[in-house]
Formats: structure tokens, C-alpha cells, sequence
């Protein structure tokens, strides 16, 4: 009885299958923390509170609220700083609180359990951060929660 011998050269090639699935995973684990940092991540210096609750509402929608510098030469004559507020929702500027209000009536009307949090920088003054507390009233918000970070 003879018995084939197979070809040593012969090259059967990698299997990728496996290669792609954990590519893919990386993927849309990188698009999800990357959306996370987006939201989250900004550059803002939140203001302090030793009291409060961590918000772990399941469809939260996080505004920020930056601190830019304006460009007034009347301000910079008079030696003071004006500062304006910069809005920004999922990573996307928007450029009034009419833009914004409009913006959370669709999400609301879609979503009306959705939880606001505002997330604005503890040295913008509140006279810019209440409009925005406004358009999210106007837009038929039941509530806004300001985020605050503990003291270290």
C-alpha cells in the first residue's frame, strides 16, 4: 500500500476571519470611546461641588458650554475681558440659541426621556450661561443638570 505524500511546499495561506472579526471589534470600540471623548472630554474647567450625584441616566445629552475670548476693541480699550459663549452638542458648534433650542426639540420630540446635562466652564459668567438654560426650557425640557466635579 502506497501512501500519498503531501507537497512541503505547498502554501495554504492565512486564515483572516479571525484577524478581521478583532479589527472590527477595535473599530467600533475606538468610533464609541471616541464619541465619549468628544461629549465629555472638553476642555472645560467645571466648577467645584462637594455635594451631588454621578448622572447615570441611560440617554443623556451633554451641552458644553467653552469659555472663548471676545474680540471687542472697546473692551480691550478699557482694559477688561469679555468673554463669549461657545456652544457645542455630540461635537458640533452651534451658532445660536435658536440653533440650539431647534436642535433640542427634534432630539426631544424623538426622545422625550432624554436627560440634559450642561456642562459649562466655572469662570463663564452666568449671564452667558442662562440663555442656554433657556433654549433648553423653550425646547420642552423637563430639567437641566449642571455638572460640577469633586474637589481633589
Amino acid at each position: 500500500m502506497r501512501l500519498r505524500r503531501s507537497n512541503p511546499h505547498a502554501f495554504e495561506g492565512i486564515n483572516a476571519t479571525p484577524l478581521i472579526d478583532v479589527v472590527m471589534c477595535l473599530i467600533i470600540f475606538f468610533l464609541l470611546v471616541g464619541k465619549l471623548a468628544l461629549d465629555r472630554g472638553a476642555q472645560i474647567r467645571l466648577p467645584e461641588s462637594r455635594s451631588g450625584e454621578t448622572d447615570t441616566a441611560p440617554d443623556l445629552l451633554i451641552i458644553n458650554v467653552f469659555r472663548t475670548a471676545a474680540i471687542d476693541p472697546v473692551a480691550a480699550q478699557a482694559g477688561s475681558s469679555s468673554f463669549v459663549a461657545r456652544v457645542m452638542v455630540e461635537g458640533k458648534q452651534l451658532a445660536s440659541t435658536g440653533e440650539l433650542e431647534t436642535f433640542l426639540a427634534l432630539r426631544l420630540a424623538e426622545r422625550p426621556r432624554t436627560q440634559i446635562q450642561l456642562r459649562a466652564d466655572r469662570e463663564l459668567p452666568f449671564g452667558l450661561v442662562e440663555p442656554v438654560l433657556r433654549a433648553c426650557a423653550r425646547a420642552g425640557a423637563k430639567s437641566a443638570r449642571l455638572a460640577a466635579e469633586k474637589p481633589s
